[in-house]
């Protein structure tokens, strides 16, 4: 017998989700050490918004974007808690995202993805975000870096 396909949700979040929202942030921060590099402080925007995504009344995937310029919008923030992975949630998130940005007659939205973190950078580009610029850098007060410059 098929099984019926998941239906995940997707909706602005609400007062009630804020403690689900700070959890992911935490949470991808957590993982975010097991990567190479790092990302920006996201920028101060002038607009924010925050969506939610899950399956039947249980939140289990957030996204946040900012508008930097007007028409300009950055994704700050996503993520998908590790047991609600592989069933669309971070799909229906950003899908979801850019229908409110082409709403809102946005004309831009880019993201961003450490080094190693496959499955984000595999995510946005299944929506048509794809590298721009790849940012070089390291820390000149770390002399183990040294060894690995002329490689």
């Amino acid at each position: 017998m098929k099984q019926a396909p998941i239906e995940v949700f997707v909706r602005a979040s609400a007062p009630d989700d804020a403690s689900t929202i700070s959890s992911h942030h935490r949470l991808a921060r957590d993982e975010s050490s097991n990567y190479r590099g790092s990302l920006p402080t996201p920028a101060q925007g002038s607009r924010a918004l925050t969506f939610v995504a899950g399956v039947g009344s249980t939140v289990f995937g957030s996204l946040s974007l900012t508008e930097l310029t007007p028409g300009r919008w950055n994704i700050t923030h996503v993520f998908v808690e590790k047991e609600a992975r592989e069933v669309g949630i971070g799909d229906a998130l950003v899908l979801h995202a850019l229908d409110v940005l082409r709403h809102e007659k946005a004309e831009w939205c880019s993201g961003q993805a450490q080094p190693g973190d496959r499955a984000l950078k595999n995510l946005f580009e299944r929506h048509g975000l794809v590298a721009q610029t790849i940012l070089v850098g390291r820390s000149l007060n770390d002399p183990s870096t040294e060894v690995d410059a002329s490689q």
